[in-house]
């Protein structure tokens, strides 16, 4: 649905059509043991399919070389007797066709039982529509939600606590719901309790993708297998040509290349918590060393000479072959083979900087991180919106599911074996928003015709997750951090910008980092310590 969360697929034979959505393990052989409404975390019941490559502990996704030629029906949908249209505020992309000419959107509604209306934002301005449409008061059953100053304050006296309706067994009456990984709903949880559902992705954070045709020209013709920091300085030295205004990196060196610097020397994924205490990565020396580092990669023109002050050309270069390295979430390493199959794309696992194998994964969410919550009502309506949640949260190898990821045949897509193609209709009817609605296209690897990205990627992720950390405050809420904290993190970044392009030095870090704690930083701080000891 929404270009940034699909990789879409399964492969089903027909024993495994015949287990349709049954089970109680999941597929790394975990059992069900929470009691309904128990207050935890929901319990997983996978769709089961046996997949090309299995599941691996830690978040590795399945992986399927082909699409099912005869999905599943998903038993009881439609829905009979649905009262109102549902309405939403979702974050959203380009202007589709709207519903009286969408048959798709027409089809989804047919499918499910349900009518529904979308409010469309792009994620951009969400967060100012999010606060407008609160402080009306008029708010939609279902809402996406992003970081608003007192948020637990804001779910509380608008929104449903989903915990009796989701928490441990719970959740086995609604399957689709149900297959959703236990580590995407953290995202929606909020100080113990469950407000929002999430659409999950592997907590990949990340990644460092290449031009394999461009690596190719500069002589590398295999993925590089990088032993420490001087192997990768060596390597962006190697592709780039910087009198033909051909560079390594083109990413925001502030929002991306220090991340990725900092993983390589061994800082921590934002915050690390020693015995409760907290420090942050920018009270460390490491934080340092890492803009200095890249502000030397600048130097030498590693990175293009406009990434500083123009972030948005960041793919523009790398489409017209001016960088050919692409920091970006793992999602995108698919939606660019797909869409570019001959630049033959893949990821580089960073090394430690000193050596010493790869390093440490700065782990992200295991979802997209605006969660969808549901707006405060009677216990049926409730039931009823929940209801319309699993049908958008069908699992692969069902028939809803893939209505929803490719829509109708002969109009949107057609058929390949069994794989679907998608047709240009796809993209003036694509039904917008709802996919962030619990979606699981990023819960397998998929790539229509292109085993080989599957197993790459599967690969990839085997490498990275089992090592990676995780920031300990994930799930816990701080209204400094999501009020000041957000000002003065747009404040820190530029001053990094400044220090790498050589305005400023990193003598001027220690005073903003000093201020930074003064403002918000130690307050930051207190919250999350407070709310670590009550977990």
């Amino acid at each position: 649905m929404d270009r940034r969360g699909f990789l879409l697929g399964t492969s089903l034979t027909a024993a495994a059509v015949a287990a349709g959505l049954t089970g109680c393990t999941d597929q790394t052989g975990q059992p069900s043991s929470r009691e309904a409404g128990s207050g935890e975390l929901p319990t997983r019941v996978p769709f089961v399919v046996k997949p090309d490559l299995p599941e691996v502990a830690g978040g590795v996704p399945p992986g399927y070389f082909s699409y099912p030629a005869e999905p599943v029906k998903r038993e009881g949908f439609p829905v009979q007797g649905a009262s109102g249209p549902i309405t939403s505020l979702l974050q959203t992309g380009a202007t589709i066709a709207p519903k009286s000419s969408n048959v798709w959107w027409q089809k989804i509604e047919e499918a499910s039982g349900f009518t529904f209306d979308v409010t469309g934002t792009l994620s951009a301005d969400y967060q100012a529509k999010l606060q407008v449409t609160l402080a009306g008061g008029d708010v939609p059953d279902l809402v996406q939600i992003v970081g608003v100053p007192g948020l637990p304050g804001v779910l509380d006296k608008y929104f449903t606590d989903l915990t009796p309706y989701l928490s441990g067994d719970a959740i086995k009456e609604y399957p689709g719901l149900a297959a959703i990984p236990t580590e995407t709903w953290k995202i929606g949880q909020v100080n113990g309790k469950i407000w929002g559902i999430a659409q999950p992705r592997p907590p990949a954070g990340t990644i460092m993708t290449y031009r394999g045709d461009m690596f190719a020209k500069a002589g590398i013709t295999e993925t590089p297998e990088l032993r420490d920091g001087q192997d990768f300085l060596d390597m962006c030295e190697q592709v780039t040509d910087a009198r033909n205004s051909v560079y390594a990196i083109g990413s925001d060196p502030a929002g991306w290349m220090v991340p990725a610097m900092l993983e390589m020397m061994g800082a921590p994924n934002q915050w690390q918590d020693d015995g409760g205490k907290l420090t942050h990565a920018y009270e460390t020396d490491v934080m340092k060393a890492a803009i200095d580092q890249v502000a030397q990669m600048y130097k030498k023109s590693y990175l293009h000479p406009d990434s500083n002050s123009v972030g948005s050309g960041n793919v523009t270069w790398w489409q017209s072959g001016r960088t050919s390295i692409y920091l970006q979430a793992f999602t995108g390493w698919g939606g660019f083979v797909r869409q570019y199959p001959d630049w033959n794309v893949g990821a580089v696992i960073l090394p430690k900087w000193d050596g010493g194998g790869p390093a440490a994964k700065h782990l992200g969410v295991a979802g997209y991180g605006a969660y969808v919550s549901i707006k405060k009502g009677s216990e049926e309506r409730t039931k009823e919106l929940l209801r319309f949640c699993d049908f958008l949260a069908s699992p692969f190898g069902t028939e809803e599911q893939f209505l929803l990821a490719y829509g109708i045949e002969g109009k949107h897509f057609k058929r390949e074996g069994s794989d679907p193609v998608r047709l240009p209709a796809t993209d003036t009817d694509v039904v917008p928003g709802i996919g962030y609605v619990g979606s699981q296209g990023a819960t397998v690897l998929y790539t229509p015709k292109n085993e080989g990205i599957v197993r790459q990627q599967y690969e990839y992720l085997k490498e990275i997750l089992p090592s990676g950390i995780t920031n300990p405050v994930l799930g816990l809420y701080s209204d400094a951090a999501a009020t000041s904290g957000a000002t003065a993190t747009t404040t820190m970044n530029d001053l990094i910008k400044e220090i790498v392009v050589g305005r400023k030095s990193t003598s001027d870090w220690d005073a903003q980092v000093d201020r930074w704690r003064s403002e918000t930083g130690d307050k930051q701080r207190q919250e999350f310590q407070d709310a670590l000891q009550q977990k």
